[in-house]
């Protein structure tokens, strides 16, 4: 049974005997001076975001050195003074000792993180910063340093001198810390040896690990989780595995004077081999089924991370047996005006990995200019941004990356690059419900004067790129132009999408007049002032076709119905007085208004049209 009165009195002298020396002060006072010049770095200013992201990068690193100075004398200092005898001659067990050192300088640490905390108190002077996303991210902090000081003590348990116990602990601290890192560089050097001797990339890409395949078992990828502002189970649960295996290696180790039976063939050595081994291999198999856990809660002020209701319905419909792959490339560092971007696809990514499962395998490579990474990334079909940027004073073109491939099976759908104002969640959910159906239903363009699908002009000897909505359609939809010269084949395509319908001819609007009144599915547009196009209104003539003799243009057939569609509104039992406008001098954008002029209605919840969206319908449900 352990006594929490014994625990209490090896803390209190161990907590006591650390600020008898110049040692924990000089510690804590560097610690704190290091975090701030990493917090408030000139990427931090370059960025422009109230978040300590540029310390979250580099903690581990910093741990790496910050908590061996905290542990290198925990025992080899009692063993180089010989008081190691006497402790373990007072009537505590070896695992109250433990306990009571261990608790002592993590006391110190979490004294040094509460000093750092003038950085929280910096970001609130000059930022707004979110107090969910500063709370997890210093609990992952905690997290962290607790973990490393248990793997600090086991190096001091193994030396009688504090420089060797530092230089062992440290090494200690990197196998958390860059173990995917070495991992990269080795399986990078034998696959590299491999295709030396002749072996195909697909065989080599079957025998050897993909990069980064050793992420998860890094103590920055899990702290990158509670930086985003999210307490994952996953990341708890690995913080507290290597807390208890590196503990357990330290009970081990000062328990050794224990061992003497006498007996010639004493075998305590191999049993608590055999311990150890099972014990990490029972954590690692913890710490893997806690990262496929989807116990994640966010604490963010606007629950940024938490899937909505339709996402969270698409990735249980996925099926186990075609997972679907995100491939991700992302720049490490963006311009403050895409920083929030960043941080919300990185954020979102990791989210769809927690719940997703074995159904979505999400691979983020972080990419930088002229790079392997960018290459592979233009080939798939992922396109970089030129962004003006101003940092320290200076103005570069930077080349940003932040596109998403997404494949399951054969079929693929491509985000080459998420803008501002894009919708990550939106676009990422839609192409994960692309892929993973079979088959892609077919939308049908109906070929009008509008020319949504681009193609040649023949009167401006020009060709015009395809409209955004059929950009945005062939991320989902198979997209096939359809021509009104002849009857329409309804069995090309489940939906007609027609734009612009009264640019048609006679014999071209029959033809789309007949497909309609059969009842197949149709989507039709068509605007008394189009402002793309002024001289496409439906009551003004067609204008001039080119293809003339010498460069002249050819007179245009004149518009079916005049342009009134007056045989189409009449199988739709719609009236329509497409001559007329409507004008709205309210304009929401006082700023851009003399540029739109007051043919530009805006439709949203006002004062005086409170009922302008109906609530009731699934359509127009939750318009502002």
């Amino acid at each position: 049974m352990i006594r929490g009165h014994v625990i209490h009195a090896v803390f209190s002298r161990n907590l006591a005997g650390f600020f008898s020396g110049l040692l924990g002060y000089v510690v804590i006072v560097a610690f704190v001076v290091i975090a701030a010049s990493l917090a408030f770095s000139a990427d931090f200013f370059a960025s422009n975001h109230a978040t300590l992201d540029q310390l979250t990068a580099n903690f581990p690193a910093l741990l790496v050195f910050l908590i061996p100075a905290l542990t290198m004398t925990c025992w080899a200092d009692e063993r180089k003074m010989g008081t190691d005898e006497l402790l373990f001659t007072m009537p505590a067990t070896d695992l109250e000792i433990l306990i009571g050192k261990y608790l002592a300088i993590l006391a110190v640490y979490t004294v040094g993180l509460l000093f750092s905390c003038t950085n929280l108190i910096m970001l609130s002077v000059i930022g707004n910063p979110d107090p969910g996303v500063q709370f997890t991210t210093y609990v992952g902090y905690w997290l962290a340093g607790a973990s490393l000081i248990s793997a600090g003590m086991l190096a001091s348990a193994l030396t009688s001198h504090s420089a060797v116990a530092f230089v062992v602990g440290a090494i200690f601290c990197c196998v958390p810390v860059f173990i995917s890192l070495v991992a990269n560089v080795v399986t990078s050097g034998v696959a590299a040896f491999l295709r030396t001797f002749g072996m195909s990339s697909e065989k080599v890409a079957a025998i050897i690990p993909q990069a980064g395949a050793m992420d998860v078992f890094t103590i920055s990828h899990h702290l990158s989780d509670f930086a985003l502002g999210i307490l994952p189970l996953a990341g708890m649960v690995y913080f507290f595995s290597l807390i208890s295996l590196f503990l357990y290696l330290n009970y081990v180790v000062i328990s050794r004077r224990h061992w003497n039976t006498g007996e010639e063939n004493n075998s305590m050595g191999w049993q608590f081999s055999v311990r150890s081994i099972s014990l990490a291999i029972a954590l690692m198999s913890i710490t893997t089924l806690a990262i496929g856990s989807v116990s994640r809660f966010d604490f963010t002020q606007r629950s940024l991370y938490t899937l909505s209701t339709v996402t969270s319905k698409v990735i249980k419909e996925l099926d186990a047996e075609r997972p679907v792959t995100i491939q991700a490339f992302i720049s490490p560092q963006v311009p403050e005006e895409y920083s929030a971007v960043h941080q919300n696809l990185v954020g979102t990514l990791r989210e769809l990995a927690h719940r997703g499962g074995s159904k979505i395998n999400v691979r983020i490579t972080n990419v930088e200019p002229f790079s392997e990474e960018a290459e592979q990334a233009r080939l798939l079909g992922i396109t970089s941004r030129s962004v003006q940027t101003e940092r320290n004073g200076e103005i570069k073109i930077e080349e940003i990356f932040m596109g998403v491939r997404i494949s399951s099976g054969l079929d693929e759908v491509v985000i080459p690059f998420f803008d501002l104002g894009n919708s990550v969640e939106y676009e990422l959910t839609r192409s994960l419900r692309t892929v993973s159906r079979e088959t892609r239903l077919t939308v049908g363009i109906l070929k009008t004067d509008a020319s949504v699908a681009g193609g040649f002009d023949s009167a401006t000897f020009r060709s015009q790129p395809e409209w955004r909505i059929v950009t945005e359609l062939k991320k989902q939809y198979n997209i096939e132009e359809i021509s009104p010269d002849s009857p329409i084949d309804e069995s090309k395509f489940d939906v007609l999408l027609a734009i612009l319908p009264s640019s048609l001819t006679e014999p071209q609007l029959e033809n789309l007049v007949t497909y309609v009144a059969t009842g197949n599915p149709t989507l039709i547009f068509d605007d008394p002032m189009p402002m793309f196009n002024i001289n496409m209104a439906p009551r003004m003539e067609k204008p001039p076709q080119g293809g003339g003799m010498m460069g002249q243009q050819m007179p245009s057939e004149p518009k079916a119905d005049g342009g009134k569609l007056t045989s189409l509104l009449g199988v739709m039992e719609v009236v329509w007085e497409n001559g007329e406008i409507v004008f709205d001098r309210d304009s929401p954008y006082p700023k851009i208004e003399d540029m739109l002029g007051p043919e530009a209605v805006f439709v949203y919840d006002k004062r005086k049209a409170r009922d302008a969206f109906n609530p009731d319908d699934q359509t127009t449900a939750g318009l502002q």
